[in-house]
């Protein structure tokens, strides 16, 4: 009994003697650590960074983007939104902030541009009539520029193109609206990250978070397996797909609200034989073509972006093909990257992009269409399909207020990346300043009372 009583007592002992050190950050400890430097946790990161925070920034992969919904160098970029002011006024407030970081960079000495991240190019969208009033009606209200086409006749007139009936077509013509840059957006946020003092560790993939008295430790290894431990008074996770996993220990509920899907790319070219064949009428409407949405099937599965990748030598454009709805789950997540596309994801693809593009007046056959590429990526999905960017709900249900989450970005991520970043520092500083309409609106979408409603609604237990 003695001996047990000892043992127990000396255990007693070094626990607490643990617990008061974590009470004191230990030396290798950060203000603030950023998880994931996609988009998302390289916009948060600047912003912090920007503000004058101690910043580490974690990325699990190398300077080169394999992987990750940020890979690629287009997304389009829009103003108008039929769904919800909220996607108009992220993609204009994340332009406002873009130009603050090449405004940034530009006094530092680098030169860069808006031109940088963005390409503005007339945008297409293409639906069906009954909801054409509702499009005029978003468009005048966010302030776009466009013109709009009602019927076939107004199609051959106005664009040249051949508009089936009940379809329409409107073009957007604001500045910055047209496509961006991913990677080229992220390579400006690491450059500035960097020039504010910032720190970025590229390889380090975070298997573990847990919270330790008055701060976070973080657990990771490199590519070489080698562990190293990190610890944070304050913590963003933009950890995308893997949110789940991650907060298994703080937040495993989240595991329930976010759920990955596959989602594919394909890279199409008009054969170089047929391209030559073209005249500069079709030439010039293939320009004016893209980058476009094309919601005019009536369907969810119907519908589909597509936008030019780049041009090779000749001028012969890339054109990408994709799909908000074009889902399948996941066995993998670690191997969903390298998934070919299917026969029939394939042939979507084609037949898409082919009678799109005879609507357009540009002469080219699906046989004349090339398959050059395909990627496999992931969507990180909400029920709702809104993402988040919030505090944590902790196991108490109260505000976990160092702790933010970014996640089920979805198809709508890219286009408001710069706003979603100043949300979540603002939400770090707890800084309730701003009082824009569009950006209280965004806050209360994405934020912690909806994180809440959401746990609520689904009985979810905040336990592990």
């Amino acid at each position: 009994m003695p001996t047990f009583s000892f043992i127990f007592t000396s255990i007693l002992i070094f626990f607490s003697g643990q617990l008061r050190a974590q009470d004191t950050p230990p030396e290798n400890h950060h203000e603030v650590v950023v998880i994931g430097g996609g988009l998302m946790g390289s916009a948060a990161a600047w912003q912090l960074a920007r503000d004058g925070k101690e910043v580490i920034l974690l990325e699990k992969q190398d300077h080169e983007y394999s992987q990750g919904s940020s890979k690629g160098l287009t997304r389009i970029a829009r103003s108008n939104n039929l769904a919800r002011d909220l996607w108009s006024y992220l993609h204009n407030r994340s332009v406002r902030e873009t130009a603050t970081l090449v405004n940034f960079l530009g006094n530092q000495g680098y030169a860069t541009s808006m031109s940088a991240v963005y390409r503005t190019t007339p945008v297409s969208y293409m639906g069906r009539l009954k909801v054409a009033d509702a499009v005029i009606t978003s468009s005048e209200r966010q302030k776009v520029d466009y013109k709009i086409a009602l019927t076939p006749e107004e199609g051959a007139a106005m664009f040249g193109v051949q508009l089936p009936e009940g379809v329409f077509l409107q073009r957007e013509f604001n500045e910055h609206s047209g496509t961006m840059n991913p990677e080229g957006l992220i390579s400006l946020l690491h450059k500035a990250i960097k020039l504010k003092g910032g720190t970025i560790v590229y390889n380090t993939s975070v298997s573990d978070i847990q919270r330790h008295g008055n701060h976070y430790l973080i657990a990771s290894e490199d590519q070489h397996g080698s562990e190293r431990r990190f610890t944070a008074s304050q913590v963003v996770s933009a950890a995308g797909p893997h949110t789940g996993p991650l907060l298994s220990e703080l937040a495993p509920y989240m595991d329930k609200l976010i759920t990955p899907k596959r989602v594919f790319l394909a890279f199409l070219q008009i054969s170089p034989e047929k391209y030559h064949q073209l005249d500069d009428h079709a030439r010039s409407q293939l320009k004016r073509a893209y980058p476009v949405i094309n919601s005019s099937a009536g369907t969810r599965q119907g519908s589909f972006y597509s936008m030019f990748e780049y041009s090779d030598a000749d001028g012969n454009p890339v054109i990408k093909i994709g799909g908000h709805f074009q889902r399948s789950d996941i066995n993998n997540l670690e191997d969903v990257w390298n998934q070919k596309l299917s026969v029939e994801e394939i042939r979507w693809s084609i037949e898409n992009t082919g009678r799109y593009l005879r609507m357009q007046g540009v002469p080219v056959n699906d046989e004349d269409l090339q398959l050059v590429d395909d990627v496999s990526c992931v969507y990180s999905l909400t029920r709702s399909e809104v993402p988040l960017v919030s505090q944590l709900v902790a196991p108490s249900g109260e505000m976990d207020s160092n702790f933010v989450v970014m996640a089920g970005m979805s198809g709508v991520g890219a286009k408001g990346a710069m706003t979603y970043g100043r949300i979540a520092a603002n939400l770090l500083h707890q800084d309730k300043s701003e009082n824009d309409p569009g950006y209280l609106e965004a806050v209360e979408a994405v934020g912690f009372t909806r994180l809440k409603e959401d746990v609520d609604k689904l009985h979810i237990s905040l336990e592990k």
